[in-house]
């Protein structure tokens, strides 16, 4: 029973949830790329601005994003400086100084979930619109929390968890970074 909660939770964890964050970066970037093609094609051979397309497009904007962080945080694609990497040639000092790393990162990535949190708690209460049309702010904004905080934080946390596997118990790396 132990076996199969945690095969499912390693399928979620790993390929469902990241499938899902992938599909939401497609499905966010296409009305995104269109929107913006719009406003380009109005303002810049018609004349004519349209406020509302830039209100409308601040919502996919946000998804594309966002949902993008947490995915490059889950590929372990997101920027990071190898500098000292290069300098250190120990593999166990390169380790360490990933760990330290990572738990920096962490706590500033639990500070952007606490953080995103009273900013979705803030739109709620305040039900914030945009000038133009009306247009809640919350549908955009609250993939600050969602996706940037909790799958983002939650792919730090797993990071985290894996580098003091690998420093403190010699255990191998659960996830490998695709190298291009």
């Amino acid at each position: 029973m132990a076996a199969a909660i945690s095969s499912l939770a390693s399928k979620l964890a790993f390929r469902w949830i990241p499938s899902l964050m992938w599909w939401v970066i497609l499905v966010s970037c296409i009305p995104l790329v269109v929107l913006i093609f719009i406003q380009v094609w109005l303002r810049y051979v018609f004349h004519v601005p349209m406020l509302w397309v830039e209100e409308i497009a601040i919502t996919p904007a946000f998804w594309f994003y966002m949902m993008g962080a947490a995915y490059a945080v889950y590929e372990r694609t997101h920027i990071r400086v190898d500098i000292v990497e290069i300098a250190i040639h120990n593999p166990k000092r390169r380790l360490i100084i990933r760990f330290i790393s990572s738990l920096i990162t962490l706590g500033l990535a639990m500070l952007f979930v606490w953080w995103g949190y009273q900013f979705f708690v803030s739109d709620l209460g305040f039900k914030m619109e945009t000038a133009t049309l009306r247009y809640p702010m919350i549908y955009g904004r609250c993939s600050i929390f969602f996706a940037a905080g909790i799958l983002g934080g939650f792919y730090f946390w797993v990071e985290t968890i894996d580098l003091a596997r690998q420093l403190f118990w010699g255990k191998p790396p659960l996830y490998e970074r695709k190298e291009t």
